[in-house]
């Protein structure tokens, strides 16, 4: 990863962190509203401008513009990586007291940027978008999208419209402690209120798309799912992770007691030497080998408890970073 530093003698009060990958025909049109857009706020700003390893000339005309406005800054990756390591990043080297982030394809409309700001000065700690009219394909974009915000909802107990929207706005202490990684970015709001951070949620535009094709799109479902798992487990069991898993040795110790219950029982059906003896053999084996697993789960939650304890949890994290506040 290569980074543009250029050094700017006021801290920024805004930063503001798109993502791009192959979005060469976006730059012109992008940099010039988003800067319009700040330089009307009349606020210290920063624009933070992250290529994810593109292959077109991205890179290129995004130094173009650092080289003609130092408070546009560029963060190069080598190779693609995807769109929560790209984001990562941005947070990384942001430094406005209010980070926003959006898309860098011109579906997002910069103009929403003072609206999510003003729900942020009311006292919101992020602030996320709801492209409540959205211009993409039905069939295989809204009603994919529809029904994942509804499941990460009923996980999470965070009810918001659209996870998937990039444009929102985070206070920058809400950002620092949260884990970033495979497809997380979309599951920020839910880690954030789970430290006790306030999320809003405001309706914004939404654009179709003008050039070329989504680079982030619906081939990501699957990891979607498995990385809900994951926020399950971190929501509720990161500061005790010995529940987590006695939650899932209970079953072991119940399958387990129950084999070796029928493994004793001496049916009239079974009557035959060799089926009995067969009877008699195989469910007291299975018995051992679930109880072995329930044994195994237990330890493994110690040892989890070990690390949690070494590393620093994310509860504690979250705490001292949201939910700690000083009078």
């Amino acid at each position: 990863m290569e980074a543009d530093r250029t050094p700017i003698s006021t801290s920024p009060k805004i930063s503001v962190v798109v993502p791009l990958f192959n979005e060469e025909e976006s730059i012109e049109i992008l940099v010039d509203q988003v800067v319009d857009v700040l330089t009307e706020l009349d606020l210290p700003w920063e624009f933070l401008l992250i290529d994810d390893g593109s292959r077109d000339r991205t890179r290129e005309r995004v130094l173009a513009r650092c080289a003609e406005e130092p408070r546009i800054r560029l963060i190069g990756f080598r190779t693609n990586f995807g769109q929560t390591p790209a984001l990562a990043a941005g947070f990384e080297h942001a430094r406005g007291e209010i980070v926003f982030t959006m898309d860098g394809d011109l579906q997002n409309d910069p103009q929403d940027i003072p609206r999510l700001l003003e729900e942020i000065e009311s006292g919101a700690d992020i602030v996320s978008g709801w492209r409540k009219e959205r211009k993409d394909k039905f069939l295989t974009r809204r009603v994919p999208s529809i029904a994942a915000n509804w499941l990460i909802g009923r996980v999470t107990g965070v009810r918001i419209h659209d996870y998937g929207c990039t444009l929102k706005a985070y206070r920058q202490e809400v950002i620092q402690n949260l884990p970033m990684y495979s497809d997380m970015h979309r599951f920020i709001p839910a880690l954030a209120a789970s430290g006790g951070g306030r999320v809003s949620e405001l309706v914004v535009r939404h654009h179709p798309r003008r050039f070329g094709t989504s680079k982030y799109g619906i081939s990501r479902t699957f990891k979607v799912i498995l990385d809900l798992l994951v926020v399950q487990m971190l929501l509720r069991f990161s500061s005790r992770p010995l529940h987590w898993f006695g939650l899932l040795s209970v079953p072991c110790l119940l399958l387990s007691l129950f084999s070796l219950l029928v493994g004793f029982v001496d049916e009239a059906g079974l009557a035959d030497l060799a089926v009995l003896r067969l009877w008699t053999i195989t469910f007291p084996s299975i018995a051992v080998l679930f109880f072995i697993l329930f044994v195994h789960l237990i330890f493994v939650g110690l040892l989890s408890e070990l690390v949690v304890e070494a590393s620093g949890n994310l509860s504690r994290r979250l705490t001292k970073s949201i939910s700690k506040e000083v009078y």
